[in-house]
């Protein structure tokens, strides 16, 4: 019973930050526009202002939050299946540490490269950097390094979320969306490593799935 109020408690957490995330975002896109060409990325980095950072600080909340969900999940799925559950936990911290990366180099290394690209003498070459560091860009390397962030984070997803389905007892309809969530985001990064933007899209139809599964699992539907 106690590792189901820290589930739906940790889930609850998550979800209100994820939640934030995604106004923050909104807010910054009106702000600077979608970001769809090398152009547009450097650009918006460039006259990223304190939206940018509080976005990116939030975003480290979600990691962390996410991470601790995935925990706790863990310490509820365990006596259901002992082996499962460890293989499902070992993948969490890869996940963290992968998106820790990728949100901190928001914060600490690409206002540095545009101090840099406006004060060198060589712009073009931190131009260039620039634009492989901004997240908000799908064609950057920083951007693909979230998206298998995420697919890492879909195989624990996957496992706990059968294993919610057999439990019956927590939430099977979030199991079932942590199952879609998983498989939506694997797809993302394939999408992204073949080329192909229609199967890339699948990581923001996975997140979407992980805010509703978080949604029937504080509500215990």
């Amino acid at each position: 019973m106690m590792n189901t109020k820290n589930l739906r408690n940790s889930a609850l957490v998550c979800l209100v930050f994820t939640v934030l995330w995604m106004v923050l975002m909104i807010l910054s896109i009106s702000n600077t526009g979608p970001v769809r060409t090398l152009e547009q990325a450097i650009n918006s980095a460039a006259n990223a202002g304190i939206l940018f950072r509080i976005t990116y600080i939030n975003a480290v909340f979600v990691t962390v939050t996410a991470a601790v969900f995935f925990i706790c999940l863990y310490c509820r799925c365990k006596p259901l299946n002992d082996h499962w559950s460890f293989a499902g936990l070992i993948f969490v911290p890869v996940y963290c540490v992968l998106n820790l990366l990728v949100y901190f180099s928001q914060i600490a290394v690409v206002p540095r490269l545009v101090a840099l690209m406006e004060s060198s003498g060589y712009p073009e070459v931190y131009q260039a950097m620039l634009g492989q560091f901004v997240q908000s860009w799908s064609g950057s390397a920083i951007s693909a390094v979230n998206q298998l962030a995420y697919a890492v984070l879909g195989i624990p997803s996957i496992i706990f979320g059968m294993l919610l389905v057999r439990d019956r007892k927590v939430s099977v309809p979030g199991g079932w969306l942590l199952i879609l969530n998983g498989l939506s985001c694997i797809t993302g990064v394939i999408g992204t490593a073949v080329g192909s933007e229609t199967l890339a899209m699948g990581s923001v139809a996975g997140g979407a799935l992980f805010l509703f599964a978080l949604v029937a699992i504080v509500l215990g539907k």
